[in-house]
């Protein structure tokens, strides 16, 4: 069979050759970076190793290397657990993510290895069929049909539950900060969460190509739409991955400082006090120390003020604060500071000797990391944008 290139085949190998670059790059980019990374270069493997194998299959060349016909197949049972693995310590580094915990995940991968051998024997024109229909033969030996099967249904299961973990995670992630930090640029990891519904399209593809579409031609088409989902995919996160490390830059290690102070004295203190409670007479103590503070010093302007921060200059815990915050004021600590914020940028924009102060400027001031931060809290609080509240406080006068 005579090779042949297409635009969409050029395309598939440029993609599987980008995601080649990306995953080096990724694994390079910084040692420290590296244990987190090396998942991410994980995951652009095996959609660079889907996406070659597609192109050979498409041009032909797949004649020429007759040995990598379906090498690929147990390759996608590692995207859930590499998924996993990346969104865990991104957002729980201070976990236990040694050697020894990663590869128990993996051990279902090299199971899937294990359970390809016997179809890795089949002569190539059994093998090719696999590859160009996605359907498995009746006419198999046994191990192999039940090898390949088993593994089809298990990788299927395995993406969803790791799946789920992820969602489950960003989640916890994004009630945390909101208990933690009085910002959120840079850590709600909001490109994780694209990428998770990215994949949830993905796998819901697949599930609707196993069960609804049994015409090879079907299953033909929309194989050609999933490729295309590959290669966006691995643009994505190829680009998504090498910024990574510059929005933790300066700010993982504090992060990290503050979720295990929170961690920590919640543990610390559910040891110490088993059977006592924060009494009502202690968060007011609490609460009476924290609005002196707000008001003579001011400490919501900082910009990257966080909770265990906040808690040190009162002289309490930080699980106190947070029950404190919870109970009496009952918003959370990202609530509560930025409230505070508002309040202070109110005058601001009510002041006539600053009506020349841009709102820019007001944002930064009020200890506001971002104008688009600033806008959200500021219209989620007083119910319009700070350009017009300020005109209507001009037009009152």
């Amino acid at each position: 069979m005579t090779p042949t290139i297409t635009i969409q085949s050029l395309l598939l190998f440029l993609a599987a050759g980008q995601g080649v670059v990306f995953a080096v790059l990724l694994y390079f980019r910084g040692r420290k970076s590296r244990a987190i990374n090396i998942h991410l270069s994980i995951l652009l493997f095996a959609f660079s190793f889907e996406v070659l194998q597609k192109f050979l299959l498409d041009t032909g060349y797949i004649y020429t290397v007759p040995f990598l016909v379906g090498a690929s197949l147990p390759v996608d049972a590692s995207v859930g657990i590499a998924l996993y693995w990346y969104v865990r310590q991104a957002t729980c580094p201070e976990k236990d993510n040694r050697t020894g915990q990663v590869f128990k995940h993996y051990s279902f991968f090299i199971a899937c290895i294990v359970l390809s051998i016997p179809y890795w024997l089949l002569p190539f024109e059994q093998k090719l069929y696999l590859m160009q229909t996605g359907v498995i033969s009746n006419e198999w030996p046994a191990l192999t049909y039940y090898g390949v099967g088993i593994q089809t249904i298990g990788k299927i299961i395995s993406f969803f539950v790791y799946l789920f973990l992820c969602l489950k995670m960003l989640l916890e992630h994004k009630n945390r900060i909101n208990n933690i930090f009085s910002y959120r640029e840079h850590i709600t990891l909001r490109w994780l969460t694209n990428l998770l519904w990215l994949f949830l399209f993905g796998g819901i593809q697949g599930i609707a190509i196993l069960l609804f579409f049994q015409d090879s031609e079907e299953v033909t088409a929309i194989m050609g739409f999933l490729e295309l989902f590959s290669v966006a995919v691995i643009f994505y996160i190829g680009v998504m991955g090498l910024l990574q490390p510059r929005i933790y830059r300066g700010k993982e290690r504090s992060y990290v400082r503050a979720v295990q102070a929170v961690d920590e004295q919640a543990v610390e203190q559910k040891a110490k006090y088993h059977n006592s409670a924060l009494s009502e007479a202690d968060m007011l103590r609490i609460s009476n120390k924290l609005d002196k503070l707000m008001s003579e010093d001011c400490v919501y302007l900082q910009a990257d003020l966080s909770m265990p921060q906040l808690a040190d200059m009162l002289s309490v815990s930080a699980n106190y604060l947070s029950q404190t915050l919870n109970s009496v004021y009952q918003m959370s600590f990202f609530d509560y500071v930025n409230q505070q914020r508002i309040a202070y940028a109110k005058q601001q924009l009510s002041n006539p000797k600053l009506k020349d102060k841009s709102v820019v400027d007001v944002a930064v001031d009020s200890g506001f990391n971002s104008r688009s931060a600033f806008y959200t809290a500021f219209n989620k609080n007083v119910g319009m944008t700070p350009a017009q509240y300020r005109r209507s406080i001009q037009q009152g006068q």
